[in-house]
């Protein structure tokens, strides 16, 4: 479907769903809209490189993290937390990326029963090669943008996840408040 064809039909479903709420309301509908809508475009835009790779989004992230925030390693369930997903699934992330030879696992020195994660050598390069590439590819997408736009851009999208209601919001609540329109199940 072309991306005024689409426009068109959520601006019809906008006006319809909020008709007759203030004209605040209905701007934050719309703008939490956008927000989703350019979440998916930015998403597909940059993961389209590490698809081809065989890269999982969750995997160059757990990569990235450890090459650069976290060189020698971090505790499997502080992955979780950083990624917010389940340790299940960190389980699963790790151990494909242990498979792959991206990731080994080692006994935290301060912690016997916990676990880190640390990156080989092979996925040091591996990251090494790609981040270059992927860091071009989101300059690119704000590159029609000025310097002033993009920084209003993350002062503002980082206040709307400072809201205390959101960070107070509990996991019901939050369901509740996911947009309609993403793609995701």
């Amino acid at each position: 479907m072309r991306t005024d064809r689409r426009e068109q039909l959520y601006d019809d479903v906008l006006r319809q769903a909020t008709a007759g709420r203030l004209p605040f309301e209905q701007e934050a509908v719309r703008a939490s809209l956008n927000l989703a809508l350019s979440y998916d475009v930015q998403q597909s835009f940059l993961w389209k490189t590490l698809s081809a790779l065989g890269l999982a989004r969750s995997s160059f992230n757990v990569m990235a993290l450890l090459r650069f925030a976290y060189p020698d390693g971090v505790q499997l369930s502080e992955i979780g937390e950083l990624l917010i997903t389940s340790r299940a699934n960190i389980t699963g992330l790790i151990d494909h990326l242990e498979e792959k030879g991206y990731v080994k696992r080692a006994v935290d020195a301060h912690d016997r029963r916990a676990r880190l994660a640390k990156l080989t050598k092979k996925g040091e390069i591996l990251i090494d090669q790609i981040m270059p590439a992927h860091i071009a590819r989101s300059i690119s997408l704000f590159s029609h943008l000025t310097l002033d736009e993009v920084q209003q851009l993350t002062a503002l999208l980082t206040k709307i996840r400072q809201n205390p209601m959101v960070a107070q919001a509990g996991a019901a609540e939050s369901v509740a408040l996911h947009p309609v329109f993403t793609n995701e199940d």
